[in-house]
């Protein structure tokens, strides 16, 4: 029995899986787009592409069911918001959806090979095509697609140049030294006579004071504490990330410029000097600030103590055979070994040189009160500082009871929530004001506690657990101690300025056989000018 062609195709035909039929509803969506925010502000060319959109709509009977876009979206990538939520729109229209309207093809992307594979499976995939109204291209024919791919390639080469260009003007001004994007926090960009100028802000006056403490042996939790006391809020990974970046010390390093540093033209924070030292501690400390170990009360020196031949840190360990500790240099082949107890013990020998002579401790105390004196000088900015940051705080506190008691504008929820926040922070900015002040007569009390701890010293130390131990220690050698093997003796080349004038009056008074100080073993004294902040015995 013969039967007809289009009955033997409707039983056995079989449709290609690779067609898609185009949609032909005349329902579209629009996109539009500009590249920067002030042209968004400015409403720069979006009327302008919406306008004609609307015009070719119109002529040709189309219907706009959707807008995406209206705002400012990089054509870079295809990471854009508005852009990913009209495709998602389009992807649940479930083939309502024909055209994809846009001004340009630049508008819809400029990613090259990735805007063609997106066009690609909207027309492949859901019969949708994209179509520009000043680049009217059918896209029904491949010469027409050919066409529409050329015009991506174009736009993401026009790209690439513009980056070219722009890539190698912010190279050479880098090379000069001149900082091309926003600056770290701390600064400010302003113009001088036309002139663009990065200098230190009021916040980053303050962030100053942190280096400096670091130096003083403050672990990061205390010195985001008075960052905080003088109005800088800042987290410990912040905090981190300023020590280590060179922009603060005036010096340029960027990706660009490929490994290379150069000097900035932008003013610098610290000098490179301090900048460096504040890195050496971090780095040689890792775990500084870490909970230490029971163990590690038997190796104090761990990290503070250096080798004399290479320069590197000591690490502790125990020799378990034995049950004896040793410190050991951290340089591999170094082979610099020491039993702990014998190097506590040239450590505390060193210690015993501070006694003081009751003839000298006037003569120590009247010296002790002109270096002090010296080194507060700059509490006098501090304390402005904290003192307005307090006035404004007791203001805030003030005005919330007058909205809350007097005004009843406030519930007693968020009064006791923002009472408690401002109390608080009031609280911690009065303790940091307090020892910001330091009277006369306090100054004393703490100077003679100062004779009483060089006097003390060998026995504090001694009897310490290892965190009174590690103060002690920052406390006096701020730069820490060199062992040196070939004489077996522990040495510093960096004294506290405070300890350092109680050195060098013992060392004048009683100098050692070779007419030096003893605490340098024939190095001159080269005082390292730090706070004073005596430990807790």
């Amino acid at each position: 029995m013969m039967t007809t062609d289009a009955t033997f195709a409707k039983r056995f035909g079989k449709k290609s899986p690779t067609i898609v039929k185009r949609v032909t509803t005349g329902n579209v969506v629009v996109y539009t787009r500009v590249s920067s925010k002030e042209q968004a502000d400015k409403n720069l060319s979006l009327e302008t592409q919406k306008k004609a959109i609307e015009e070719y709509s119109k002529k040709h009977n189309l219907n706009i069911v959707a807008y995406f876009g209206g705002t400012y979206e990089s054509a870079k990538t295809d990471g854009r918001k508005e852009f990913n939520r009209m495709l998602e729109f389009i992807k649940k229209s479930n083939g309502k959806i024909s055209q994809v309207l846009v001004y340009t093809l630049d508008r819809f992307s400029r990613t090259g090979g990735a805007a063609i594979k997106i066009v690609t499976d909207l027309r492949e995939k859901q019969g949708i095509s994209v179509f520009a109204v000043t680049q009217p291209t059918d896209t029904s024919n491949p010469s027409g697609v050919l066409h529409q791919n050329i015009q991506f390639l174009f736009s993401e080469y026009d790209n690439q140049l513009r980056k070219q260009k722009a890539v190698a003007g912010m190279v050479e001004k880098l090379k000069k030294g001149i900082w091309v994007t926003q600056p770290p926090q701390g600064y400010d960009v302003i113009k001088i006579n036309g002139t663009r100028k990065i200098v230190l802000n009021e916040e980053g006056k303050k962030l100053k004071n942190a280096f400096e403490w670091k130096l003083n042996g403050l672990k990061n939790d205390d010195i985001i504490l008075k960052l905080r006391a003088m109005g800088a809020n800042i987290y410990k990974q912040k905090l981190h990330k300023i020590f280590c970046n060179p922009f603060y010390c005036g010096v340029v390093s960027h990706g660009l410029l490929n490994g290379q540093v150069v000097d900035g033209t932008h003013e610098a924070m610290v000098s490179k000097e301090t900048f460096l030292k504040v890195n050496n501690i971090i780095s040689e400390s890792p775990l500084y600030g870490v909970p230490h170990k029971a163990e590690n009360d038997n190796i104090p020196l761990k990290v503070f103590l250096k080798c004399s031949e290479c320069g590197q840190p000591f690490t502790g360990y125990l020799m378990k055979a034995r049950n004896i500790y040793y410190y050991k240099c951290r340089t591999i082949g170094c082979q610099c070994n020491k039993n702990a107890k014998d190097m506590h013990q040239l450590f505390i020998s060193m210690l015993a040189n501070f006694r003081l002579k009751e003839s000298l401790k006037k003569a120590v105390l009247f010296q002790l009160e002109n270096t002090f004196n010296e080194l507060t000088k700059s509490n006098t900015e501090k304390e402005k500082a904290i003192k307005t940051n307090l006035t404004e705080v007791t203001k805030k506190l003030d005005l919330i009871e007058e909205k809350f008691y007097v005004m009843g504008e406030m519930s007693k929820e968020t009064f006791e929530r923002f009472y408690s926040k401002y109390k608080a922070e009031q609280i911690e900015i009065i303790k940091e004001l307090n020892n910001c002040q330091n009277p006369i007569s306090n100054n004393k009390n703490i100077l003679n506690r100062a004779i009483y701890i060089c006097d003390n010293l060998q026995e504090m130390w001694a009897s310490g657990n290892v965190v009174l131990k590690e103060r002690l220690q920052r406390l006096v050698f701020p730069e820490g101690i060199v062992y040196d093997r070939k004489i077996g003796a522990v040495r510093t080349l960096k004294l506290n300025s405070v300890f350092a004038s109680i050195a060098h009056t013992i060392g004048e008074s009683s100098p050692n056989k070779k007419g030096t100080s003893p605490f340098l073993l024939g190095k001159s004294l080269s005082a390292e000018r730090e706070g004073f902040e005596p430990p807790d015995p």
